[in-house]
This record gives structure tokens, C-alpha cells and sequence, in this order.
């Protein structure tokens, strides 16, 4: 084997690479499991503010539909990775600030005095995620990359 065959097959291996970490950042990213995700975070987070038997069947709806597409999301994927710790420590960040979010929202509402508060919030927070994730995608891209693995 030559070097010029060592670098070919080498460039061959980074080009995969990137084709693989493209596909799962494509897939990952993909508007329909985003408007899933930001109808089930609406659907918790406006619970609050309905009557007691229709609360629990908001939660359970919302619940539903993000664990449904979560499972629906895994297995049609084309590319299957395990999350690395600076990853899933970002993701964690996200899922604190949109609760941060929410209740701001929630408490700005109430002492504005608008009705249905908690339903204003979850809109508020779920618009936010959704264009939190088409702003966020390079820093998610860069981090994915940066880990490095497929």
C-alpha cells in the first residue's frame, strides 16, 4: 500500500464520517418529530389551567404524544448514536431554561393579569423551543461534531 492509498482510503473514511454525522444531525433536526415535541410540551404545560379530571388527561395526552414520537423518532432513524456527556449536558441546560421560561411566562401573565396564564406560558415556551432549535442547530452540530463519533 502506498501513502497516496493510505490517504485515499483515510479521506474515504472522514468523507463517511461526515455523511454519517450529516444524516443524524438531518434527522434529528427534522420538522415533523420538532412540531410533535413542541405540541407535547404545550399540551403539559397548558394543563395547568384546566379542571381536574381534563388536567390529567392533558398530561397523559402531551405525554403521549412525546413519547410516541420519541419512539417513533428512534426507529426511523438511519443513524444510531449514543449521546456523549457534553451533549447530554446541553440538552439538560435547554430543558432547564425552557422551565425557567415557562414559569417567567406563567408569573409575567398573572401579574399582568391575562386569563388562562399557564396556557399563554406554554405557547410562549413552545414557540420559543421551536425556534430555539432552528437557532441552536450549529451549536448542537458543533458539539456533535466536536464529540466526534458515530
Amino acid at each position: 500500500m502506498t501513502a497516496y492509498d493510505a490517504q485515499t482510503a483515510l479521506d474515504a473514511i472522514h468523507h463517511r464520517q461526515e455523511q454519517t454525522l450529516d444524516e443524524y444531525m438531518r434527522h434529528a433536526h427534522s420538522r415533523r418529530y420538532l412540531i410533535i415535541s413542541a405540541l407535547g410540551l404545550f399540551a403539559v404545560c397548558s394543563s395547568f389551567d384546566l379542571p381536574s379530571p381534563w388536567n390529567t388527561a392533558a398530561v397523559l395526552a402531551g405525554n403521549g404524544l412525546t413519547l410516541g414520537g420519541l419512539f417513533v423518532y428512534q426507529r426511523r432513524a438511519a443513524v444510531r448514536r449514543k449521546t456523549a456527556g457534553p451533549e447530554m449536558l446541553f440538552y439538560a441546560a435547554m430543558g432547564v431554561l425552557l422551565l425557567v421560561l415557562f414559569w417567567t411566562a406563567a408569573i409575567a401573565a398573572y401579574f399582568l393579569g391575562l386569563p388562562a396564564r399557564h396556557t399563554i406560558a406554554a405557547a410562549v415556551t413552545a414557540l420559543t423551543a421551536v425556534a430555539g432549535s432552528y437557532a441552536l442547530r450549529p451549536v448542537v452540530g458543533t458539539i456533535v461534531r466536536r464529540n466526534g463519533h458515530a
